[in-house]
This record gives C-alpha cells, sequence and structure tokens, in this order.
C-alpha cells in the first residue's frame, strides 16, 4: 500500500499546484475557457490557440496547450450583421505535469452562447457549454516503494501490487456562463466599454479520481470577470480587468492594465490597422505578469511571463512561466475592436 500512498500523495500535490484546473495569464485571450458567453457576442470566425510552460526549471515543466474556434450564427445570412444571435465554440485542451509528464488531462467540449441586444449600446449573453474530459496516469514512468532493493536500488522488474489500481477516467463535464457588455454610443464617449462575467465550470461535480475504488468529486469553480476600456484619445485606450477564481476552497485574484496603441506604421493586406498593446499584472500572492500584444484586423499575437513573488520563487531558482497565444479572424478588413 506504501507505493499508492505515495501515487496518491504526488497525484494530490499535482492537482493543487494546477489549483484543479490549467491556469492562464492571458485568460481574455482564450475566450471559450474563460468564459463560453463571452462568444456570444462574436460577430467573425476566430481560431485562437494558448500554450503556456510553467517553471521552465523542472526537468519536465507543467505545460498547457488550448486550441479553440468560434463560429458565430446568423439567423439571415442575408441580413449580416443585425440578424446575429449567437455564436458555437468548439475547443480541446491538453495539461501535463508531475516528472515524466506521466499525469495528463485532455479535454475538448462544445459551447453555444445566445445574445440579447438589450438596446444600442448593451448586450447581454448566456451560454451552456458540455464536453468530456479524461485523466490520465502513465503507470510506466512511476516508482513505486516495494521496488526498493536493499542491494541494488530501484529494481524495475519488481511489479508493484497496487498498480492495477490506476485506471484512466473520463466523465462528462458541464460549464455555464453569463456576459454583459455596454459599448459607447458615441466614438467621442472616453469610456469606451464596460463587461462583466460569471462562469460556473463542472457544476455538473464529475468524479475525476484515477484509483479504482475511490471517489474524488471534480468541485465547482466559479469565475467573475469584469473590467472597463477607456479612449484616451482615438488611436490610445487604457483597459483595466479583474479575475475572482473560487474552487473548493482555494481562491485566486488577478488584476491588471493594458496600455493600447495605434502603430504609426504603414501596413497592407492583413496587417492593416496595427495595434500594439503591453500590460502589466498582479496574481494575488502568487505572480506578477508582463504581457505584450500585437493586433491587426485578422491576426493576433501575445506573449506573457510570469515572475514569482512568494516563497515559491526560492523552489523554482527565479525561473517563472511563460505563455504565448495566436488567433487568427476570419472576416472583411475593418479596424480591430479593442476588447480587454
Amino acid at each position: 500500500m506504501k507505493g499508492r500512498f505515495i501515487i496518491g500523495i504526488a497525484i494530490l500535490i499535482s492537482t493543487a499546484l494546477q489549483a484543479q484546473d490549467p491556469v492562464f495569464s492571458q485568460y481574455y485571450n482564450s475566450e471559450v475557457y474563460l468564459n463560453p458567453a463571452m462568444i456570444g457576442e462574436e460577430a467573425d470566425v476566430y481560431l485562437n490557440y494558448a500554450h503556456r510552460s510553467q517553471w521552465r526549471n523542472l526537468d519536465y515543466p507543467y505545460t498547457t496547450h488550448q486550441l479553440s474556434l468560434i463560429i458565430p450564427y446568423y439567423k439571415n445570412k442575408h441580413k449580416v450583421p443585425e440578424s446575429h444571435v449567437g455564436s458555437f465554440g468548439v475547443s480541446f485542451y491538453t495539461d501535463q505535469a508531475g516528472e515524466g509528464r506521466n499525469l495528463k488531462t485532455t479535454g475538448g467540449n462544445i459551447s453555444y452562447a445566445y445574445d440579447l441586444q438589450l438596446n444600442e449600446t448593451q448586450v447581454f449573453a448566456f451560454a451552456l457549454q458540455a464536453g468530456f474530459i479524461q485523466k490520465a496516469v502513465d503507470k510506466n514512468q512511476l516508482q513505486w516503494g516495494e521496488q526498493y532493493n536493499q542491494f541494488v536500488g530501484f529494481d524495475n522488474s519488481i511489479v508493484p501490487a497496487d498498480l492495477n489500481q490506476i485506471e484512466n477516467r473520463m466523465f462528462l463535464d458541464m460549464t455555464m456562463g453569463a456576459f454583459w457588455r455596454y459599448y459607447a454610443a458615441n466614438e467621442t464617449d472616453k469610456l469606451y466599454s464596460l463587461y462583466a462575467g460569471a462562469v460556473a465550470s463542472h457544476f455538473n461535480n464529475p468524479d475525476e479520481s484515477v484509483l479504482a475504488g475511490e471517489v474524488n468529486k471534480l468541485p465547482t469553480l466559479f469565475k467573475f470577470h469584469y473590467g472597463m476600456v477607456y479612449s484616451l484619445n482615438h488611436n490610445t485606450f487604457i483597459s483595466g480587468n479583474m479575475i475572482h477564481l473560487m474552487q473548493n476552497n482555494e481562491y485566486q485574484h488577478n488584476f491588471g492594465a493594458f496600455l493600447s496603441r495605434m502603430l504609426p506604421f504603414e501596413t497592407r493586406g492583413k496587417l492593416t490597422n496595427l495595434v500594439g498593446r503591453v500590460g502589466t499584472w498582479y496574481r494575488f500572492g502568487d505572480a506578477f505578469i508582463f504581457s505584450a500584444e500585437l493586433i491587426t484586423d485578422h491576426f493576433q499575437v501575445g506573449f506573457s511571463y510570469d515572475f514569482n513573488d512568494g516563497s515559491l520563487r526560492y523552489n523554482n531558482r527565479g525561473t517563472g512561466s511563460y505563455e504565448i497565444t495566436l488567433g487568427y479572424r476570419f472576416h472583411n478588413p475593418a479596424p480591430p475592436k479593442v476588447r480587454y
């Protein structure tokens, strides 16, 4: 039973470090993952990819990949954009943790968001998301206490008695969300946008245990996020946002701001209307986050880096986490919106 205890502790530690769900510093660039209701206001087909690598000093850093596609829905294709009523979303992600990346989580889901135009300046959207998550442990990468031989050390020819107690688990996962946004009615208004959203992820509390005969209910993850975009002039915007996450008596709070400016470069085609953005965030008790982005009519490229400020920085020898996001919007040329 010693081996089972060790692997159980290892899984719990890995889970706790990941706050039971993958964490993105650029959460605002992963709409489907952050809040499926946010896709309701998306009027264009949008493809997005996010990659996160955490604690590069480890032999096997924690890595997360997320790919999503948003497809708007119009009830009358001859009346665009006024006939837009919502959007569909498809998303896939993988998360690898532990020595040898032996704890793997893979998920895929579909979403639908319906938006209600409250008036000329406000829209409200709500969404339901359903998918499957698989948690798998690579048993070949594990070492058990009973495999220790006092004469030769670790002996992989010894088969642990509890090896068969570990099994892969796949389960249904359900999420619901709501989102509200206000857009200024006049381009001269300084207050360009206000927004707020709420999410309940895993509200069906599925069993995620990878140990046979054990039950480990995945707690509901609550997210609350909000922010504003303020126009300094027709070329420059400042935006601030916050997010609060609560799951199983664990809390995370992020707040920060972006400075966005239309760059004075002559660009054409898919690089038309080049916007540069720099920002900084703080994740309470954990890390400072620095971010930079380039946005055009079609492309979005973002990079961020986390600098740990807690006791963890002594364990990771000063190395933090980096994150890259890529996006492509399929639409006719139009000036990009500063959304966040």
